[in-house]
């Protein structure tokens, strides 16, 4: 039992009042045992761990964050709450929450309120040491996420047993890793609002989680989950949620991608998910994809596309074939002509009908593109030199790319 939840049980006992802690913004963090008669918005803060907004703004205007030692709040019906006490707590001036006692059916004598005031110098204490505690495991899990991710020096297979060891994170049967970046058309940097918004979505999607069953990393590439979960369905509806919590609003000039990692059975295997999660928001966001949620397993040639690609940049491994094609006039309809060609396996009758074009006239376009290109479509060889070539082109931005070398 933490020393705050010691501490609301032994002052609620002394007083045979209600008690309850909230931090700075309102969320519960302990309570005492609550009578059949509790008013709705007790109950409702210790069943979604928060005070209702319209309470919240109430309290607000009502300046009980400018309270210096007490602040009797009075019953508000239209919210369904009782009177109550509202007493600040702090440790060496700094505001970390509030201790609050039901007022009623008699309010509190000035003996119980001092009292209570003396109980709030322990609870600032308490609350103090508390976030010391919490602000050192984040700062060690921090730094565990990123050696079991690869993305600092140290042995992924001892960072993943010390996180599950110290409780970090619980033993599932599966394991995933999920990334949500924003990405703009142009190719342009994301405003750092963006980027709030989206560890946001994190944490907002933490709080929907059970306990230590995901871990949120922010880091310079992006904001990084390590989920904990019981299967691929479940996976799936967080990646989902991530995405709706991220998603931008109509109008902006930038999307959120969310990049969903194949599972894993072993804490030590999330090194190769992180970079799966990467590969497919990476793969999502230069194709164009209009879904939000990007799965590894869900991108085909891509998944050995960007295994091979690695670190390097792709528009810079681009053949001589598809440049010679990029250069041409007519580029953008014979490369979109060639791809279609390409994904349906030859099939020129199917490619004439997607493309919604004579066969003849497809015909036409396949040999300018071998005598632009220098190469012969009945070739194996060359076929997968181009395909893979167009992937390389569309994982470097290929529609900005390409309309840049437009005159």
């Amino acid at each position: 039992m933490s020393d705050v939840q010691a501490l609301v049980d032994a002052l609620a006992a002394e007083l045979r009042r209600p008690t309850g802690v909230d931090d700075r913004h309102f969320r519960a963090i302990a309570y005492s045992s609550q009578p059949e008669e509790v008013d709705s918005v007790r109950l409702a803060s210790i069943l979604q761990r928060e005070a209702p907004p319209a309470v919240r703004e109430w309290l607000e205007e009502l300046g009980v964050h400018a309270a210096e030692t007490y602040l009797r709040v009075p019953a508000n019906p239209e919210l369904g709450m009782v009177a109550r006490i509202c007493v600040p707590l702090r440790f060496d001036g700094m505001p970390l929450g509030y201790l609050w006692l039901i007022d009623e059916p008699e309010p509190l004598s000035d003996e119980q309120l001092r009292e209570a005031g003396r109980y709030a110098e322990e609870f600032g204490i308490a609350l103090y040491r508390a976030r010391l505690l919490e602000r050192d495991d984040r700062r060690r899990e921090r730094e565990l996420v990123r050696q079991l991710i690869g993305l600092r020096e140290g042995d992924p297979t001892a960072a993943g047993e010390e996180l599950v060891r110290a409780g970090h994170l619980v033993q599932a049967k599966a394991y995933a890793v999920l990334t949500v970046d924003a990405a703009r058309a142009d190719g342009g940097e994301v405003p750092d609002a963006v980027r709030v918004r989206l560890v946001d979505a994190a944490e907002q999607v933490r709080r929907a989680v059970p306990p230590h069953h995901l871990l949120v990393l922010v880091d310079a590439g992006g904001v990084i989950l390590v989920l904990a979960s019981a299967s691929s369905e479940e996976t799936g509806r967080r990646a989902q949620a991530l995405a709706g919590f991220a998603r931008s609003p109509q109008g902006a000039e930038w999307r959120a991608v969310v990049g969903v990692s194949g599972a894993r059975s072993e804490v030590a295997g999330l090194g190769g998910a992180y970079r799966e999660a990467r590969a497919a928001g990476r793969v999502a966001a230069a194709i164009g994809r209009e879904e939000e949620v990007a799965r590894w397993e869900e991108l085909g040639a891509y998944r050995t596309v960007v295994a091979m690609l690695g670190d390097r940049e792709p528009s810079e491994q681009l053949p001589a074939s598809l440049r010679r094609l990029l250069d041409s006039a007519d580029g953008d309809v014979l490369i979109e002509t060639l791809e279609r060609f390409l994904d349906l396996g030859g099939d020129a009758r199917a490619a004439a009908e997607r493309l919604f074009i004579h066969r003849s006239s497809l015909y036409g376009r396949l040999h300018r593109i071998e005598e632009i290109a220098a190469v012969d479509l009945r070739s194996g060889e060359d076929r997968l030199e181009l395909h893979l070539a167009i992937r390389l082109w569309r994982l470097g931005g290929s529609q900005s790319a390409h309309s840049q070398r437009k005159p």
